[in-house]
C-alpha cells in the first residue's frame, strides 16, 4: 500500500471541515494506521534476519540521493566505509515532482549527481533507467537499510512503506531543524521510518510535542552535516572571505517566506562591488534561480544578469559541499535556514538577513539567531556591513559559544552516535 507524504488529515474532505478532528481521526484510522501495521509486521522478520546476519556478514546500506547539494551524511558514509560489518552504497535517483515545479529534474540533473560521487570514488549506482525512463525499485539492490535525506517526491518502489519489506528505513534530514512547520515532524512519512535522527534531545521532545499522530521512533543524536566541524576544528580565516547565500522561497513560497532578496539582493551586489578588498563567495540557494523566474520575480534575462554579476566580482557556488567554504570564511550574510545552525559551527560572524513573514524558529534556532547580527532593513543591514564586515567588529562571539554548549553541538559526533544505536538495536 503507498500513500502519497502528505501532512496527516489534509487530504480528505467527505463533507467534513477541512482538518477537522474528524477528518484527522479518519485518515489516522483507515490509512495511515494500515501502513503502520504493514510495517510494523515486515519490522519484525527484517529485524530477526538482520540481527542474525549482523557481525557475520556485511549489511547493504543504500543511501537514496536525488540531489548532491541534499548530501549530507558524508562522515556516517565514511564510517561505515572502514566498518567490515557494513557495506556503504550511493543510489542516485530522481525526484517524483513534475515539470514547472522549482524542484523539477532531468536527465542531465541525475548524470551530474551521479558524477558527483563517481569523480570522489565513492560507492554508486543509478536508481534511475536512463535509457527506459523509469525508477529502479530499491529491492533489486537488496538493502538491508536504507537511508532518507527527505520525506517528498519519492517515488512509490523506493519509498520507505516499500521498503520496510525487506530493510529498516532511517531519516537523516538533509536540513537541520529550522521552525515549528509540520514538515519537520508531522507528515506521514515521519511514521512510516524505523528511526529518524534528530538534532538533541529539545528538538525531539518539541517535534513530539507537537505530531498529530505520537511516534516513538525519533533519536537524538546531532546531524551528519556538523560532523564536518568535529572533524575540522574552526580555522582561523587568513583571508576576509564573505559568503553571501540568498535562500530560493522568494514571495513567500511553502509558507516558509525566508527569503528577503526582494529588498536586499541588488543591495548587497553593490555593496560587493564597492569593496574589492573583501573576497566574495556568492552561494545562492539552488532553488533560487529557478524561482525568481518561475513566481515572474524576474525574466530570465534579468536573473541571468543578476547571476552574471556575482560571477564577475565573486566565486560562485550553488552545489557540492560548503563546508570548506564556511570554515575558511570570515563572515556570512544570509537567509537561509539550515546555515543558520550550520555556520554556529564554525565559530565566525552572521548577519542573519531577518524577514518578516518567516515561518516561526524552533527554540533551538531562536537561541542561535540571538547570537547572530539581526538585519530587519536596510539601515540595520548597512550598520552591520560597516561595523562588522568592514570594521571586523565582532562583539557577538562569546554569546555564539555560549549557544553551542548550550545546545551540546561541540564535539558531537552524530555518525558515531548512529553506529552505535544501530549495534545496540541489532545486538539486543
Amino acid at each position: 500500500m503507498y500513500i502519497p507524504y502528505d501532512k496527516i488529515g489534509q487530504t480528505i474532505a467527505l463533507g467534513f471541515p477541512k482538518n477537522s478532528t474528524r477528518i484527522i481521526d479518519f485518515f489516522n484510522s483507515i490509512k495511515v494506521n494500515a501502513n503502520c501495521k504493514w510495517i510494523s509486521k515486515n519490522k519484525k522478520n527484517v529485524l530477526k534476519k538482520l540481527k542474525q546476519k549482523f557481525n557475520k556478514t556485511p549489511l547493504k546500506v543504500v543511501f537514496y540521493v536525488y540531489e548532491n547539494c541534499r548530501w549530507k551524511s558524508q562522515s556516517l558514509y565514511d564510517l561505515m566505509l572502514n566498518d567490515k560489518r557494513f557495506e556503504p552504497l550511493i543510489v542516485v535517483t530522481k525526484n517524483c515532482s513534475k515539470e514547472g515545479n522549482a524542484n523539477y529534474q532531468t536527465i542531465e540533473d541525475i548524470k551530474i549527481t551521479y558524477n558527483f560521487f563517481k569523480e570522489k570514488g565513492m560507492n554508486v549506482e543509478y536508481g534511475y533507467d536512463i535509457e527506459k525512463d523509469e525508477f529502479i525499485p530499491f529491492e533489486k539492490f537488496n538493502p538491508d537499510i536504507v537511508f532518507y535525506s527527505h520525506p517528498w517526491y519519492v517515488e512509490t518502489s523506493q519509498g520507505p512503506v516499500v521498503c520496510s519489506k525487506f530493510a529498516l528505513t532511517y531519516y537523516i534530514p538533509y536540513f537541520l531543524p529550522n521552525t515549528s512547520h509540520y514538515i519537520e515532524y508531522d507528515l506521514r512519512f515521519h511514521q512510516y521510518i524505523h528511526k529518524y535522527y534528530v538534532l538533541n534531545n529539545l528538538i525531539k521532545d518539541f517535534y513530539h510535542k507537537k505530531q498529530t499522530r505520537k511516534s516513538n521512533n525519533m533519536v537524538s543524536a546531532g546531524h551528519t552535516q556538523l560532523d564536518y566541524f568535529y572533524l575540522n576544528k574552526p580555522s582561523v580565516p587568513t583571508k576576509r572571505t564573505v559568503i553571501y547565500s540568498p535562500h530560493w522561497t522568494i514571495r513567500g513560497i511553502d509558507n516558509i517566506a525566508y527569503s528577503t532578496f526582494d529588498w536586499n539582493g541588488e543591495a548587497i551586489l553593490e555593496f560587493a562591488k564597492s569593496h574589492p578588498e573583501i573576497e566574495w563567495i556568492f552561494r545562492p540557494h539552488p532553488l533560487l534561480y529557478k524561482n525568481l523566474i518561475c513566481t515572474h520575480f524576474w525574466s530570465k534575462e534579468q536573473t541571468d544578469n543578476y547571476y552574471n554579476e556575482w560571477k564577475k566580482i565573486a566565486k560562485f557556488s550553488d552545489c557540492g559541499n560548503y563546508l570548506d567554504i564556511f570554515n575558511n570564511s570570515y563572515a556570512m550574510i544570509t537567509d537561509c535556514g539550515s546555515f543558520l545552525t550550520e555556520y554556529l559551527l564554525s565559530e565566525k560572524p552572521v548577519i542573519h538577513l531577518v524577514s518578516q513573514n518567516a515561518m516561526e524558529y524552533n527554540d533551538a534556532v531562536k537561541k542561535i539567531t540571538k547570537s547572530y547580527y539581526q538585519a530587519h532593513n536596510l539601515y540595520e543591514l548597512n550598520n552591520y556591513l560597516k561595523d562588522v564586515i568592514i570594521n571586523q567588529n565582532d562583539y557577538k562571539k562569546q554569546d555564539r559559544i555560549n549557544v553551542l554548549e548550550e545546545l551540546e553541538l561541540r564535539n558531537n559526533y552524530c555518525a558515531a552516535n548512529i553506529l552505535k544505536d544501530i549495534e545496540g538495536e541489532l545486538n539486543a
